[in-house]
């Protein structure tokens, strides 16, 4: 161990005196070897590569790290927002199947009558035809006849009150404007005083079901002179 030396005084040292300098320190390393002392600040400033910046590889392996775990990010929120306007895209889907199905029910439930509706509208027409056949002059001269003609008035009360329990009505068709939907046109003539495409006779009265045709008025239409 070398030896230690005290501080030498700010005095010059008087005539024949020695001044020795403190040595400088050696630290020996764990195997023995002798370790050189650690430079000083500005020397290893002083070996700084152009920049300013050390380059080291374990700190660009940090930025390539970085940089995935940037890209994986992205990649989530790209997914999320797909994800967002799927569930927006899923929720209109819903809605309007619901709408469908809702429209489906309601059309079932007014229209599923059709055929059945069509095929009974023989009763009416018949009862009609058998109400107009009998004459006013034989109503009063025949006491039966005539109570068979009120019965048969009654049954075509109870006829149209059934039908239209299930929507189902005769259409006004005279004095109407033609329409090819509700209407089917069996001739045409001049009609003094009718406009052209009016409806100035019914030959088989049209029906209703709900807001739909169910049978076309077969009608005589009025055309120009």
């Amino acid at each position: 161990k070398p030896p230690r030396f005290k501080r030498t005084s700010p005095r010059p040292p008087a005539a024949g005196m020695w001044v020795v300098a403190p040595a400088r320190r050696v630290l020996p390393s764990a195997a023995g070897r002798i370790v050189a002392p650690r430079l000083p600040a500005a020397a290893a400033l002083s070996r700084l590569p152009a920049g300013g910046r050390w380059k080291s590889t374990a700190s660009d392996d940090e930025d390539a790290v970085l940089d995935e775990y940037r890209e994986k990010i992205k990649d989530v929120h790209v997914q999320i927002e797909a994800v967002i306007a799927r569930r927006v895209d899923v929720k209109q889907e819903a809605h309007q199947a619901t709408k469908r199905h809702h429209a489906d029910l309601d059309n079932a439930s007014k229209y599923g009558i059709t055929k059945l509706a069509k095929a009974f509208l023989q009763v009416p027409d018949n009862l009609q035809r058998a109400a107009s056949s009998v004459k006013q002059d034989e109503l009063e001269g025949d006491k039966d006849l005539r109570q068979l003609n009120e019965g048969l008035v009654k049954m075509q009360k109870v006829v149209d009150g059934a039908l239209r329990k299930f929507g189902v009505a005769e259409m006004e068709a005279e004095g109407q404007i033609f329409d090819p939907q509700k209407h089917e046109a069996m001739f045409a003539m001049a009609i003094p005083g009718k406009e052209p495409n009016t409806i100035f006779h019914v030959m088989e009265p049209g029906y209703m079901i709900h807001e739909r045709t169910l049978r076309a008025a077969k009608v005589g239409v009025a055309k120009a002179a």
